[in-house]
């Protein structure tokens, strides 16, 4: 028997408005999703219905409608188009998309505000597209105090709550869900009062001081952090604590949010993480705690620069011309000289058999 994804949650539950079932995790969940869509037909100070919105993605072409990884673009896309058309998210507004990818600054960050009709804003970030800026970015979240999305989220969040009086609730998939944690933190004490919650869909977590600073304390209990029981995003660095939920794919497949089984207007939990997923998390935080601030970003800058060697600028790239790929990646590792190659190598070795005796 199958088991209920959120396509099913929408035949559920959509034809009730949230005046007649309140907003819930699930809800939240396909907000996160929806910003991984090509809003940038919507101008930054207008508001446009959904269905109007959704319909203009339509109208996009398939390298801008389904960029990123196909499979869950394609995902997305069929998401929106359900929902444009049911009475729980037809009506709402969405409004101040800001989009940015520069190479340069290292940094991907997308936001958009969905208007909903219980008079409360979302604000929905945006996770890892497939781009290999984008994945620098993440990895540079193990030696950096704050990488550029964060800093653009509490932004962002800052000015639609400057903008905007209603109610907040702030969420995000993946690398989405931390900077909706980091934007919840940083968004000012004037108006951290006014967040309602914060969902942290399977995002990756903190450093330990992050977690200790009072800003963040001011809105730890309104945090909604889950993970599924094999998540290999969601369990890095630290968190207070996170909720574990089923999902029907196999080991890190479960990143994804459509694989997550829901029942009702919640997620599906589990009282414990796999064995995979905890033996996972065990030596990935090993790694982290056993190399140095200055080892960590030698390592992500050196494997960053072996891969953009082939000229890729997204992981299809890398797919698209495996042999030239990796010849070029090859080339570069043999030009780096040997000092560099031993630090690589030594780095990558703590990688794959540092765990704290694991």
């Amino acid at each position: 028997m199958k088991k209920a994804d959120v396509f099913d949650y929408l035949k559920w539950r959509g034809d009730l408005t949230l005046g007649q079932s309140a907003f819930n995790e699930v809800d939240a969940l396909i907000l996160s999703v929806f910003a991984y869509l090509d809003f940038t037909s919507v101008k930054e100070n207008e508001e446009l219905p959904f269905a109007d919105v959704v319909a203009r993605i339509n109208d996009l072409p398939d390298e801008l409608k389904f960029n990123g990884p196909s499979f869950f673009m394609r995902s997305v896309v069929e998401l929106a188009n359900a929902a444009s058309v049911l009475p729980r998210f037809q009506d709402m507004g969405v409004s101040r998309f800001w989009g940015m990818t520069d190479e340069e600054k290292e940094i991907q960050f997308a936001a958009v505000t969905f208007l909903l009709p219980d008079k409360t804003a979302f604000l929905s970030f945006r996770g890892t597209d497939n781009t290999l800026v984008g994945w620098k970015e993440d990895f540079n979240m193990c030696f950096t105090e704050a990488i550029p999305s964060q800093v653009e989220a509490a932004k962002y969040a800052a000015s639609v709550a400057k903008d905007i009086s209603m109610p907040l609730r702030l969420g995000g998939h993946s690398k989405g869900g931390n900077l909706a944690i980091w934007a919840a933190t940083h968004i000012g004490q004037e108006y951290q009062g006014r967040v309602l919650s914060v969902y942290n869909n399977d995002g990756p977590g903190f450093g330990k001081e992050f977690l200790k600073c009072e800003m963040y304390r001011n809105v730890r209990d309104k945090i909604r952090s889950y993970v599924p029981e094999s998540s290999i995003v969601g369990v890095l660095m630290d968190h207070d604590e996170y909720l574990t939920i089923q999902s029907c794919n196999p080991s890190f497949l479960q990143h994804d949010p459509f694989s997550w089984v829901v029942s009702g207007p919640q997620f599906v939990y589990d009282d414990e993480r796999s064995f995979i997923g905890r033996k996972f998390e065990e030596t990935i935080n090993a790694w982290i705690r056993s190399m140095s601030t200055k080892e960590r970003e030698e390592l992500v800058e050196n494997v960053y620069d072996i891969i953009v060697s082939s000229n890729a600028k997204t992981i299809d790239d890398i797919d698209k011309a495996k042999i030239k790929s990796f010849l070029s990646m090859h080339k570069t590792f043999r030009e780096m000289g040997i000092k560099k190659q031993a630090q690589l190598m030594l780095s990558l070795g703590k990688v794959f058999f540092n765990s704290d005796g694991l």
